[in-house]
């Protein structure tokens, strides 16, 4: 079986890093699925004034939560409304 390799760690050290710490470091990136189930039910707006707290006054609401996973919540809604505006435009009336 192959082996998986860090180019970006590699190309930088010119080491290479074993599966498992790879592996680990994709693990702890992900966010936790509280994380994510707390995301999801948030609305849209709530999820917006998170974020603008957070770069506005340097505050959280909900600290549990990451920035990370707001913007990515954000944008995956965003991209959505995005395609659902375009497809309706398309429709013939």
């Amino acid at each position: 079986m192959a082996d998986i390799v860090d180019l970006q760690w590699f190309k930088d050290t010119g080491e290479t890093k074993s599966p498992d710490q790879v592996e680990e470091e994709i693990v702890e990136a992900m966010p936790s699925l509280d994380e994510m189930a707390a995301v999801m039910t948030m609305s849209s707006d709530e999820l917006f004034v998170e974020l603008l707290s957070r770069v506005e006054y340097g505050k959280s609401l909900r600290e549990s939560i990451s920035t990370t996973t707001l913007i990515t919540e954000l944008t995956n809604r965003a991209l959505h409304m995005e395609l659902l505006c375009e497809v309706a435009t398309q429709i013939k009336e």
